[in-house]
């Protein structure tokens, strides 16, 4: 198991912040190899714009181009929308390390902050 972080010193719209997050998370499963990936969101935003396929000028739409073409290294993506209650795992990690700029990844678990939502996700999954 393994988790990714990435801090920022902007402040940004909760989309944008999704999308970049998104963004993250995919580069890193590329590095990693990995070939499926399933990626939840509770911004329904930036999953709609996914789903869609929507591009445009903004930043935001330029950060859904950019996931869009990240998305053609892997085999199968699905885009997937999910309560935050369902995504308490990447919540947990989005407030591990508060204020604190750059990336961190996690390659022998995660953070014990993190642990508990991996058990609640688990459950879920069973």
């Amino acid at each position: 198991m393994w988790g990714v972080s990435t801090g920022r010193e902007q402040s940004w719209e909760v989309p944008v912040a999704e999308a970049c997050a998104v963004l993250d998370g995919l580069e890193e499963a590329v590095q990693r190899g990995i070939q499926n990936v399933e990626v939840e969101s509770d911004c329904l935003q930036v999953i709609e714009a996914l789903k869609d396929r929507k591009t445009g000028r903004s930043g935001f739409a330029l950060l859904i181009e950019d996931i869009l073409i990240c998305s053609t290294k892997f085999q199968s993506v699905i885009w997937s929308h999910v309560s935050r209650n369902n995504n308490c795992v990447a919540h947990a990690l989005a407030h591990c390390f508060p204020r604190v700029s750059g990336k961190v990844v996690w390659d022998d678990g995660l953070p014990s902050s993190a642990n508990s939502a991996v058990r609640f996700d688990k459950l879920l999954i069973e």
